[in-house]
C-alpha cells in the first residue's frame, strides 16, 4: 500500500508541476509580420554625433519567417565569434535580442529592442559597441517601419 500512495502522490505531484510550468512559462505566439516593402526612416548617432538620417524601401518576404535572423543577423565578412541571445521580454509585442562578437584585436556587443506594433508596423533601438585597444564606438538606430504594399519587382 505504501508504494501505491507514494506512486499516486508523486504522480499528482509531476501532474500539478506540469500543469503550473506548462501555464506560467508557455510561449506567447510569435509576432508576425506581412510580407511585401516596407519603408524604414532610420535616425542613428555615433559616440553621440547625429548621423544623417536614412530613408529607405526593402521587399521583406522570406527574411519575415525568422524574425530573430532578421532582427539580429550574424556579422558577414568579419572573422569573429559570435554569440546571439533572445532575452526574454513580458511583452509578446517585443522582440529583445543580445549579440557579442570577439575576434582579432575587437569586441562588439550588440543590443535590439523590436516592438512589433502591428503585422504593418514595427519599431526598433539597436545599440552596437565596438571597441578595440586603441578605439571606440557606438552606434545607436532608432528605426520606424510601415508596410507600403505589395513588393513591386
Amino acid at each position: 500500500m505504501r508504494g501505491a500512495t507514494q506512486s499516486s502522490v508523486a504522480r499528482l505531484l509531476a501532474g500539478v508541476a506540469a500543469a503550473v510550468l506548462g501555464a506560467g512559462f508557455a510561449r506567447a505566439a510569435e509576432p508576425e509580420m506581412d510580407p511585401g516593402n516596407w519603408k524604414l526612416h532610420v535616425a542613428s548617432t555615433t559616440n553621440g554625433k547625429p548621423e544623417p538620417v536614412q530613408d529607405t524601401q526593402e521587399c521583406l518576404g522570406d527574411e519575415l519567417k525568422d524574425l530573430g535572423a532578421y532582427f539580429a543577423p550574424e556579422m558577414e565578412g568579419v572573422q569573429a565569434t559570435c554569440k546571439k541571445t533572445r532575452l526574454p521580454s513580458a511583452d509578446a509585442r517585443k522582440l529583445v535580442y543580445k549579440t557579442r562578437c570577439t575576434g582579432a584585436g575587437f569586441r562588439t556587443d550588440i543590443s535590439a529592442t523590436v516592438t512589433i506594433e502591428s503585422r504593418r508596423r514595427f519599431t526598433a533601438i539597436m545599440q552596437m559597441n565596438t571597441k578595440t585597444k586603441t578605439e571606440s564606438a557606438l552606434v545607436v538606430a532608432n528605426i520606424d517601419a510601415r508596410w507600403a504594399g505589395p513588393c513591386t519587382k
